[in-house]
């Protein structure tokens, strides 16, 4: 297993600290890594084996060794976990009346199950269109949502980056286009390789 921390994390911090929004970072913090035990209990209770765990700008992202040959039920049962740890703990969190760990959770919720790839909730419409459709159909379909969602979320940030000069969402927004731009150019190399196969068979 191999753990790989992504200095950008560090400038995430530094920004919250700035802007002084340290306990919720704090939460923020816990509760990303009791998103991520969510995915490795329920990985490892299925059979997967981990591989690889990362720490990156936006949390930490952990790889399955076999994730790949398991089936599409398995993988949205993994990529819901995460996203239900963090359900679950707003749920407490209002049962509890503590509203820093509302907050923390609820976006933590939000933003993981915004069907964005390679959010859980773009990999869990993923593993979804592909009971249906074949590989190269879901990745455009998953091109074409994650676009036009960034697009509506990049006009509604704008506007209340105007209105109330918070800058915290527009920065989550800009690395949410970069994720999606990076994906996309993943997705250009195989679709190159399935336009090879078409044009020689």
């Amino acid at each position: 297993m191999k753990i790989k921390v992504d200095l950008k994390i560090f400038f995430i911090l530094i920004l919250y600290l700035i802007i002084q929004k340290t306990e919720i970072l704090t939460l923020a913090v816990i509760f990303i890594l009791l998103h991520e035990v969510g995915h490795i209990v329920s990985g490892i209770t299925l059979g997967l084996k981990i591989k690889k765990i990362k720490i990156t700008i936006a949390g930490i992202s952990l790889e399955f060794a076999n994730y790949g040959k398991e089936r599409k039920i398995k993988k949205i049962i993994i990529d819901f976990a995460g996203p239900f740890v963090n359900l679950l703990a707003t749920i407490l969190g209002i049962i509890l009346g503590e509203e820093n760990i509302i907050y923390a959770n609820l976006g933590l919720f939000i933003i993981n199950m915004v069907p964005i790839y390679p959010l859980d909730g773009g990999r869990i419409l993923k593993n979804i269109l592909l009971y249906k459709k074949s590989y190269k159909t879901t990745i455009i379909i998953i091109e074409e949502v994650s676009k036009n969602i960034l697009i509506v979320l990049s006009v509604l940030s704008s506007i209340l980056l105007l209105k109330y000069k918070n800058i915290n969402i527009f920065i989550l927004i800009i690395y949410l286009w970069g994720i999606h731009l990076n994906e996309r150019n993943k997705n250009q190399i195989i679709k190159k390789a399935y336009k090879s196969i078409e044009n020689n068979s």
